[in-house]
């Protein structure tokens, strides 16, 4: 399995080191950034899998981020975790209606978020055994593979 690749944009010192161990630790390849512009590079370079995302950033407006994410045309559509301080109803709803898939209260647990970056682990790891078996399907059954697909994703949010 290829390993996930994982954007973090967090400036909190404890928050972040406690993030790149951990996630370098469970086999990710850990890209840290520090502005939105870097972000939409890293993002345009090419397969991210998942985008970690501190929700006070100052300099760096983490629902813009979200929303570019979701109109961008990329490669692979990341799933975004916000980490934000205060879980308010307001906070929680501008973030799904900006793209955002999960949330964390910071300081997060890391149990916590080691079952949330398994579960996309193992999306992406269908996502991409399905991609390797349409390459050997016909197209039609490929487009009912895909179909099939995003209703089980979408229905779980």
């Amino acid at each position: 399995m290829k390993k996930l690749k994982v954007i973090v944009a967090d400036e909190e010192p404890i928050s972040s080191s406690l993030l790149r161990s951990s996630l370098s630790y469970w086999g990710c390849d850990v890209v840290r950034v520090h502005s939105e512009d870097e972000a939409r590079t890293a993002l345009q370079a090419g397969n991210v899998d998942i985008c970690i995302l501190n929700w006070d950033l100052s300099g760096f407006n983490c629902l813009n981020l979200c929303q570019w994410i979701r109109h961008a045309e990329l490669k692979r559509e990341p799933h975004i975790i916000v980490l934000m301080e205060t879980a308010s109803r307001e906070n929680i709803r501008a973030a799904y209606r900006a793209g955002v898939n999960d949330y964390l209260t910071n300081p997060f647990r890391v149990e916590e978020l080691r079952s949330r970056i398994s579960a996309v682990a193992a999306r992406v790891s269908q996502m991409d055994s399905v991609h390797w078996q349409a390459g050997r399907l016909d197209p039609l059954e490929c487009y009912r593979l895909n179909l099939a697909f995003h209703t089980n994703t979408y229905s779980r949010v």
